[in-house]
């Protein structure tokens, strides 16, 4: 028995239809690496915000090849970094004692931050949240604040209320030090350019190249 008449123009149909050119590719290719306009940008909204102090250190950059501009952001994001969990560490790691930051504007703003990213990594309960908001948020801090110790002791508390309190003081430590940390990364940017960037980028372009 032939087949109706239909299927076989459909099968006609299909079979001379050519195969689209986006169907080559199993997955969507990756966007263009930032272009040097780009990170140029992001060091202009960078110096903005920048005290005035650090300004000379920053601004001969807007003018610097591309390169040394990138490199110059990564080393800023890599001492940020480090210094903040470096200093969470070594808080961690002491006999219970933190800076006394609960005096600092940003002190509550910054424990309540960290306290909603750290619940979010499952690395403090949401006891110890409620517990930091109670203790050391709006009336709490303010009452710590008015003992005006140079130290806070967190010694007997929940080990995700210490968590909470020791990023929030390691950031305000951290944001304090933008102007050491700024210099480090303008200095160490011509050495970090040449040795690190550089190699990575010819060899991404040899790799993909030869593709």
């Amino acid at each position: 028995m032939s087949l109706p008449r239909s299927i076989l123009q459909t099968f006609r149909l299909i079979s001379q239809r050519k195969p689209s050119p986006h169907r080559l590719f199993s997955t969507p290719p990756s966007p263009p690496p930032p272009s040097a306009k780009d990170v140029r940008s992001r060091l202009h909204r960078l110096n903005d915000r920048l005290p005035a102090s650090v300004r000379p250190y920053t601004t001969p950059l807007l003018g610097a090849p591309a390169t040394h501009i990138t490199s110059f952001l990564i080393l800023h994001e890599i001492t940020a970094v480090i210094s903040l969990f470096g200093l969470v560490a070594a808080f961690h790691y002491n006999n219970g004692l933190l800076p006394d930051m609960s005096s600092n504007q940003l002190f509550e703003e910054q424990t309540q931050k960290f306290g909603r990213w750290l619940r979010k990594k499952g690395w403090v309960e949401e006891v110890d949240v409620d517990t930091v908001a109670e203790e050391y948020g709006g009336d709490g801090a303010h009452h710590h604040g008015e003992a005006e110790r140079s130290a806070l002791s967190v010694q007997g508390e929940r080990e995700g209320v210490r968590l909470i309190l020791e990023f929030a003081t390691a950031y305000l430590i951290t944001k304090a030090l933008m102007p050491v940390r700024i210099v480090v990364s303008v200095w160490a940017t011509p050495w970090f350019s040449r040795a690190v960037l550089s190699p990575l980028g010819r060899g991404a372009r040899g790799m993909f190249g030869r593709r």
